[in-house]
């Protein structure tokens, strides 16, 4: 790259690269095998009853509870835990639409939004929805389209009352691989007119639906995406290529949520958590007394395969816990299923044998503990942070420029959150530093640019530098205040001599002698303005002539050879070029010129056209 004078160019050099803007980012992916994640875990129950959070999920120690809609639980003051309220997506929040029962987006917006003004500082996260890949409401058939309309309007009704609240799409039931591995065997026209593969009209294979969603832009309308790794039958470590050959490929195990998270990738939706908003072992009923349970078909058919003893169910979710916080970085908030529902619905309904309290009478909401309840309590816990995380990229900045030309040089700070919530900033300068850089603005939003200048007019050669302070005004922010460092170098510029061609060489016939004329350049590849001479070394075989002997950068050395009286052979000589100053870098250079005088030159002569025959 040739360089003239060097007018008000100035060079940043910044120290990291963006990261991507957004509400949040899943705790960073480790590098190595010994490496553990930093804490990301929410550790959290399904409550069926507000009036047990004091009694018995105190004892706990978790600092997440999920309640529902469904059982008018949202919560009337703030409590000292995190709350997921789950939406309903159900009855009159649908509407007969082209002759189908289907969800009225313009409902479903109108209604969160009051939802969202009720749970306003009072719930942390809404779960909209719960496995919609089974029947939905009155036997509709699973419809991704259709719950993907319904999960914007949710969206946007939540984020216009309440931006900093979390958004979790609904928990997917692992339903297996319905139709086959590639579910071509079974297809269902949904009520939005769509088919779908692994679809069976009453439910839909997981990894589909997943798939189903993101292709349809889910991916905009959640923080989280909800999913139920239930456990089965098997231990939490168990790889899906370890279960027994009866799963069929079904991947019912708790290490499912690989393949969702591999799926999630697959969509560049890598970084978004996935929360297990239900996940959990059946207890045997027969532990509870109820063992007549696997008398009955609708019991023992779908859950008497699955049922695990008491002691294996709290050793699974102890150690499914342990399991997510180790392996899984991009694994959120998890929630039990369940806690206190043991005297919910029939004697033989499978929730009473998920939770971890167990019945003890129609009257009684705290049931008693199962093991699974001090085990849980004993349990080491490392919860993860779910408010606002300060990232600064770049983490800092460099400015170069050269003592004889000052100017203004301009870079972007951009301050962001890589976890949950909203995050707002400040920005000050570092007062009786050697460089006082400017701020543009100095308070801003997650992903607000932050403009900052340097004048360097008045600095004389070195190294200077300031510091630009970036925090939060709230107090829950992790990694405030983040100091960004600022160095101004100024430095005395010089030129760097580079001649071209390199090297010449000139083809000449004994029998017909000529002038042979070539063009070198001087170029100058650095700074400031060079100006060169040319001289032709004396005493070789070859003398070549030169028009001029000095000029500027960019000026073209013309030379010129006769080859008038020299015979047949290869006869050398060389031009120096050198800079009539000293502070030139790669000053002198010596061009090396040949001449080459053969017997006889051959001519191939082409022809012009080339005619077909007549």
């Amino acid at each position: 790259m040739t360089r003239g004078r060097k007018i008000g160019a100035c060079i940043v050099a910044v120290a990291a690269a963006l990261l991507a803007l957004g509400l949040w980012h899943s705790t960073a992916l480790p590098t190595g095998a010994d490496e553990v994640p930093s804490p990301h875990l929410g550790y959290g129950v399904n409550l069926r009853y507000l009036s047990n959070v004091d009694s018995i999920f105190v004892p706990l120690g978790f600092d997440w509870i999920k309640v529902y809609e469904r059982f008018d639980t949202m919560p009337t003051e703030r409590l000292p835990y995190h709350v997921l309220y789950r939406i309903d997506l159900e009855g009159n929040r649908w509407s007969w639409q082209e002759g189908h029962w289907r969800p009225d987006p313009d409902k479903i917006r109108a209604d969160v939004r009051e939802v969202a003004q009720e749970g306003w500082g009072l719930v942390d996260a809404y779960e909209i929805g719960n496995e919609p890949n089974t029947d939905w409401w009155e036997g509709q058939p699973p419809d991704p389209a259709d719950y993907v309309r319904a999960l914007q309007a949710a969206y946007e009704a939540i984020k216009e009352v309440d931006p900093g609240a979390i958004v979790v799409s609904a928990g997917l039931a692992p339903v297996g691989r319905i139709g086959g591995p590639t579910g071509e065997d079974k297809a269902c026209t949904a009520n939005s007119g769509e088919t779908y593969l692994g679809n069976d009209c009453r439910g839909m294979d997981e990894r589909l639906y997943a798939r189903e969603m993101f292709e349809r832009g889910a991916g905009n309308y959640f923080d989280a995406f909800g999913y139920h790794p239930t456990g089965f039958a098997y231990p939490p470590e168990l790889s899906l290529d370890q279960l027994p050959e009866h799963d069929n490929g079904n991947g019912f195990a708790f290490r499912g949520a690989e393949v969702i998270h591999a799926i999630m990738e697959d969509y560049d939706l890598g970084a978004k958590p996935i929360w297990a908003t239900e996940f959990g072992w059946l207890r045997d009923p027969s532990e509870d007394g109820f063992g007549w349970c696997h008398t009955i078909p609708v019991f023992e058919d779908n859950f008497g395969w699955m049922d695990v003893p008491e002691v294996q169910q709290a050793n699974y979710l102890t150690r499914a816990f342990q399991y997510a916080d180790e392996h899984w970085p991009w694994m959120g908030a998890m929630f039990i299923w369940a806690f206190d529902f043991h005297k919910q619905g029939a004697e033989c309904w499978s929730g009473r044998y998920f939770s971890v309290r167990r019945y003890n009478g129609p009257e009684d909401e705290e049931g008693t503990p199962t093991l699974a309840y001090p085990a849980l309590i004993s349990m080491t816990k490392w919860p993860g942070h779910f408010g606002p995380r300060l990232v600064v990229e770049p983490t800092a900045l460099t400015f170069l420029t050269d003592v004889d030309e000052p100017c203004v040089s301009t870079a972007t700070l951009m301050p962001l959150n890589t976890s949950y919530r909203v995050l707002t900033w400040t920005a000050t300068v570092a007062a009786g530093m050697p460089l006082t850089p400017t701020l543009v603005i100095t308070t801003g939003f997650q992903g607000t640019p932050l403009t900052v200048t340097v004048d360097s007019a008045g600095y004389n050669v070195g190294v200077f530098t300031g510091t630009i302070t970036v925090t939060s005004p709230a107090s829950d922010v992790l990694g405030a205040p983040k100091a960004v460092s600022v160095v101004l170098q100024v430095r005395l510029s010089v030129p760097r001599l580079t001649v071209t061609p390199a090297e010449i060489t000139f083809l000449a016939d004994v029998d017909e002698p000529g002038v042979f004329t070539i063009t070198l350049t001087p170029l100058n590849t650095g700074y400031r303005v060079l100006t060169w001479t040319a001289t032709v070394a004396a005493g070789m075989p070859l003398t070549p002539t030169l028009v001029i002997t000095t000029g500027f950068q960019g000026t073209p050395l013309t030379v010129t050879v006769d080859s008038t009286g020299y015979p047949t052979g290869t006869f050398t000589g060389s031009i120096t070029v050198t800079a009539t100053t000293t502070d030139v870098l790669d000053a002198p250079q010596a061009v090396p010129v040949t001449l080459l005088v053969v017997p006889e030159m051959y001519r191939v002569y082409l022809p012009i056209v080339l005619r077909s025959a007549p």
